[in-house]
């Protein structure tokens, strides 16, 4: 039977944002993880851990009754997933706001990511589907739409800095001169805590710099003390690019290609709303990307 003093439940404990959610979620009272394999938790900071399984309804019920609120951070575009990361998190999503209404969940928090243009990408057009779909699991629903995370375990932002650090000249696609607002992990986890209390709607969060993916780059190259010469390329394949990346990188394919896709368009928010609704002034991208550099195994900074 699970624990009744529990009233937040975690899901995604086990991933990047997750995991650093937990610790400050348990900080302020019980909170109940769900997860696949509980041994995968490196830590459960007080917390309890329940094993159920979105992708089977049957499962939930036990981890989400007495629950009053829900955070919502599963993502099945993962490494060794395999393809239809789509497909899963539709499935998942309806599994749980089915469940979730029968257990009388009052508020759902989700993680998802920003428009991003009149095309967005597969990845990004599915986080909106997962988002559409968790609003009607419970009476609110605070969805954080975020622009690119920087931390050590973020894949877009580790994939960057691992080709800054591993190759002496980078060629750069035609996305090059798109543009993101880079957000560092510690102020989406700041966020996703005030989220608790805010009013239910949707709300994009973004850091307060405006870069192009080449100049993000360049501000991990200083922090490397690295020089970079670079080559602008005349085409762009996220097909080859994710192959090319996962040969020098700790990337997995499969995970990069969705995430090259994304980079074919600009990923900026239209109402930052991370100071104005959830009172968090955002670090500077080279700020949470020198914490994210420092973090990280295998990127070592040279001496400058």
């Amino acid at each position: 039977m699970p624990p009744e003093r529990a009233t937040i439940l975690l899901t995604g404990a086990t991933g990047f944002v997750g995991g650093q959610l937990l610790t400050a979620l348990a900080a302020a009272g019980p909170v109940r993880c769900l997860v696949r394999d509980a041994s995968r938790l490196e830590r459960l900071d007080g917390a309890v851990a329940v094993e159920a399984d979105l992708e089977h309804v049957d499962s939930l019920r036990p981890a989400l009754e007495g629950i009053d609120e829900v955070y919502y951070l599963v993502h099945s575009m993962e490494p060794g997933a395999g393809g239809d990361y789509a497909t899963r998190d539709r499935r998942a999503a309806e599994n749980y706001a089915r469940i979730a209404r029968d257990c009388g969940i009052r508020r759902t928090i989700y993680l998802g990511g920003i428009r991003g243009g009149e095309q967005p990408s597969e990845h990004l057009r599915s986080r909106h589907e997962v988002e559409r779909i968790l609003a009607g699991a419970a009476d609110e629903l605070v969805a954080v739409r975020a622009s690119m995370i920087v931390g050590a375990r973020s894949a877009s932002f580790r994939t960057l800095a691992e080709i800054v650090d591993r190759l002496p000249v980078l060629a750069f696609p035609t996305w090059r001169d798109r543009r993101t607002q880079p957000v560092g992990i510690d102020d989406v986890v700041a966020c996703l805590v005030a989220a608790r209390e805010v009013p239910a709607g949707a709300y994009e969060i973004a850091g307060p710099d405006e870069l192009t993916f080449a100049e993000m780059t360049e501000v991990i190259a200083e922090l490397l003390a690295v020089r970079r010469p670079s080559l602008p390329l005349p085409f762009s394949s996220a097909r080859l690019e994710a192959l090319a990346a996962a040969t020098v990188t700790s990337g997995d394919r499969e995970l990069l290609e969705p995430l090259m896709e994304g980079l074919h368009g600009d990923l900026l928010v239209r109402d930052n709303a991370i100071e104005r609704v959830f009172g968090v002034r955002p670090a500077t991208f080279r700020e949470a990307a020198r914490r994210a550099i420092e973090q990280m195994d295998g990127v070592e900074p040279r001496a400058a």
